[in-house]
């Protein structure tokens, strides 16, 4: 009797109509196994942004924490123990991947250390002049912007020398080239030099801040303070790029994710996005803000200050001008969050698939290697 009660609700249980998504992973199992690597390893991932120093051993050209009153105002005197309580408290409220930043996270290394108890991954940005703990367990993105002559120009000190020293082979380490006006004529010399010390690059657009912006429209840099964060830049010297420029590195760009795949973890289809001279986001002329930036608009998302406060109206980056933002973290996330524009074809998935897979590449240890 059960059996045959099971056969007719089988029978009449309605049949499910496959979907686009199921034909593009059925006819291509290369997809399949991408879509689903990323479905078992990274199936909930919430975010939040924990300023944790304003302490900085640099001070570079253009720096977004030094600039306004969004970052390096705050105070920066909490206890161990009340960063144990403040980690706890997000790990609680559902933050599955942090991101520490802030001056120079590799100052504060006790607070790295406490957080990596309650959050196994996370992502550090760091300048590389300070070698992180190993038992560190979250990725590092090193910042880097170009060679030692323009370190000297830009930061003050031969930041990739020493970076290359502190995280030769470091599976944690990711070189982050932020490219500006000034530096892309030493991408490719860069890539090569990152391959031959066993490391791993990728590729961020300099976005200046509104202080930038407005120093810039003011007339220039007027003064040569070694300490200050705008020492060189005017109108017609500056580290914005052109739309002439983000022509130029599409191309670069596309040319040594080619050349050295190995190296170089970069997305074809990211590039030619991010790269479009047309801005990004749309902005609310009354507020300045991107009204469609993903991370400035999910709920879950906070961009802390060093005194544990925060505000809505922050994103990734403090200070950012959101009418020229084209920073790797903001534009990822506005891709990855477009799965449904993805579907009209298997190209547009697959492009959004690779993006996706990067951005796991470029946050979790030894992805290449999982199953």
């Amino acid at each position: 009797m059960n059996v045959r009660l099971e056969e007719r609700a089988a029978q009449a249980a309605p049949v499910r109509r496959k979907t686009r998504l199921d034909r593009y992973l059925e006819e291509n199992p290369e997809l399949a196994r991408a879509y689903y690597k990323i479905r078992k390893h990274a199936p909930k991932i919430v975010i939040s942004g924990y300023d944790i120093t304003k302490r900085c051993n640099l001070r570079c050209e253009g720096c977004f924490f030094f600039e306004g009153d969004l970052s390096a105002g705050y105070q920066d005197n909490h206890t161990i123990e009340e960063y144990e309580e403040f980690f706890r408290k997000e790990s609680e409220r559902g933050v599955t991947f942090p991101h520490f930043a802030g001056a120079e996270p590799a100052v504060v290394q006790d607070r790295l250390r406490l957080a990596n108890r309650f959050w196994k991954n996370g992502l550090i940005y760091t300048n590389g002049t300070i070698k992180i703990d190993p038992e560190i367990t979250f990725m590092l993105h090193v910042s880097l912007w170009g060679n030692e002559e323009t370190d000297k120009v830009f930061r003050g000190a031969p930041v990739f020398k020493r970076g290359i020293q502190n995280y030769a082979g470091d599976s944690r380490a990711i070189f982050m080239y932020t490219i500006n006006h000034q530096n892309i004529d030493f991408i490719q010399d860069l890539v090569r030099m990152c391959r031959d010390n066993g490391n791993r690059i990728s590729f961020n657009h300099y976005s200046p801040s509104r202080q930038y912006n407005a120093k810039l429209r003011d007339g220039g840099a007027s003064q040569h303070d070694e300490r200050s964060t705008f020492r060189f830049s005017t109108a017609d010297n500056n580290l914005r790029l052109t739309p002439d420029d983000l022509a130029r590195v599409r191309d670069i760009l596309d040319r040594v994710l080619d050349d050295h795949r190995e190296t170089v973890v970069y997305s074809h289809y990211y590039n030619s996005w991010i790269n479009d001279p047309k801005g990004r986001y749309e902005v609310n002329a009354k507020t300045g803000w991107a009204t469609n930036c993903v991370i400035l608009n999910k709920p879950y998302h906070r961009q802390y200050h060093t005194d544990f406060s925060y505000s809505d109206a922050e994103c990734c980056v403090a200070n950012i001008d959101c009418h020229s933002c084209r920073h790797y973290v903001a534009g990822y996330t506005m891709i990855m969050d477009k799965f449904f524009q993805h579907l009209d074809s298997r190209e547009s998935f697959a492009n959004w698939l690779d993006v996706y897979d990067t951005w796991c590449r470029l946050h979790f240890r030894n992805w290449d290697h999982l199953e």
